[in-house]
């Protein structure tokens, strides 16, 4: 389906899907078959095909496996049309995602208050702060986790955003990081930073109620004393809630789930990086107040479905950095290899790198997705 031949006018390509839906039966109840109506650059990755369509939904993934078969091409999903029942769409591959991106600071989204993580088949993907105030990034040993959270880390410099930093191995794997956040690995220290940061977002609530407003965004807007964000990032959570000492614990866990149920518009965010996520060990409250999901591979289904509701990180290629999003979709993702090297830089210097190189993919970004000619194979269709 992504061959050689280069332009084919409509007719033909309706032609050929007329012929590849008739094959797998892919029909509606009166027999007709999906009608083709364009195609849509999504990226450099993906094309989406869009087809008007009286054929189920669940009766087109029914049938994914034998269209990926018959057009040797890989369809990475199958979606509906939120505001059109009749609408069915399909996000073909028409390259693999790559094994290695490396960081670079045109990745950094300077006029947004997002954090990017890496490429999708749909572009450059991030967590935005006002959308999604906290996150788990999940992942084992070697999947690339902590080059996740150094990504996120560095654009928060650059944004100029209060960085914390917990992590009881000492900040090692963050040392090129070290003359610019701080770093706690006590858990009296721990205790007291997240004890503050339950202040510092009680603090900021009444502010936002004399000012009249509900959000930081709207209070930096209409007031002169400018609340900058505060990132919290946690290497392993599971090493700080996994303390022997019970009333430890439970203090923990109660500081966290005040945090993350409070500090949502705050500007106050937790990042949690976790090597296996537990039911045991992170409580309910606090997965229900963390809508931003970053899973990495694993063998044993049971970890994908804590995180992600899904087993579909079980799915992943052994890629190191290849993960699953879940914002309001699930994306799977190349994330940003990021070099420590890029650190040793002047924050002023990256930001003026960044400031250019930004301009330049936004430019790129804002503008209208085009049409595409799609490249088809029809060699079995037109013999």
């Amino acid at each position: 389906i992504c061959h050689a031949i280069k332009e084919y006018p409509i007719k033909k390509r309706r032609k050929y899907f007329n012929r590849l839906f008739a094959r797998v039966k892919l029909t509606a109840e009166d027999e007709t078959v999906p009608y083709y109506l364009y195609e849509t650059e999504i990226s450099e990755f993906a094309v989406e095909v869009v087809f008007a369509s009286l054929v189920p939904l669940s009766v087109w993934n029914a049938k994914k496996e034998l269209l990926e078969v018959h057009t040797n091409a890989k369809i990475i999903d199958i979606k509906q049309a939120p505001d059109n029942y009749q609408q069915i769409s399909l996000i073909i591959e028409m390259e693999p995602l790559p094994a290695l991106v490396e960081w670079s600071d045109k990745y950094t989204d300077l006029e947004q208050n997002k954090l990017n993580i890496g490429l999708s088949y749909s572009g450059v993907v991030g967590m935005d702060l006002e959308r999604q105030p906290h996150a788990f990034i999940a992942g084992e040993t070697g999947s690339g986790k902590s080059n996740v959270l150094k990504c996120m880390i560095h654009q928060a410099l650059i944004k100029k955003y209060d960085v914390i930093l917990i992590d009881f191995k000492r900040g090692v794997s963050f040392s090129s990081f070290k003359n610019s956040v701080a770093v706690y690995y006590e858990y009296k220290d721990v205790i007291t930073v997240i004890k503050n940061m339950i202040l510092e977002t009680t603090r900021r609530l009444d502010k936002f109620r004399s000012a009249g407003v509900d959000n930081i965004k709207d209070y930096n807007r209409v007031m002169s004393d400018y609340l900058p964000r505060k990132l919290i990032f946690i290497d392993e959570l599971a090493e700080l809630l996994k303390t022997r000492d019970k009333e430890l614990s439970h203090v923990l866990n109660d500081s966290l789930e005040t945090l993350t149920r409070l500090s949502r518009s705050a500007g106050v965010h937790l990042i949690m990086g976790i090597q296996r996520p537990d039911s045991t060990v992170i409580s309910g409250q606090i997965k229900n107040n963390v809508s931003y999901r970053v899973c990495g591979r694993f063998v044993d289904k049971e970890p994908s479905r804590i995180m992600l509701g899904s087993d579909i990180a079980s799915t992943l290629p052994n890629i190191k950095g290849r993960f699953i999003v879940k914002d309001n979709d699930f994306y799977e993702v190349q994330c940003f290899y990021f070099l420590d090297e890029i650190n040793l830089q002047p924050i002023q210097e990256l930001e003026k790198v960044s400031q250019t190189e930004t301009k330049d993919v936004k430019e790129k970004q804002d503008k209208e997705p085009s049409r595409t000619t799609f490249n088809f194979d029809f060699s079995d269709f037109t013999k």
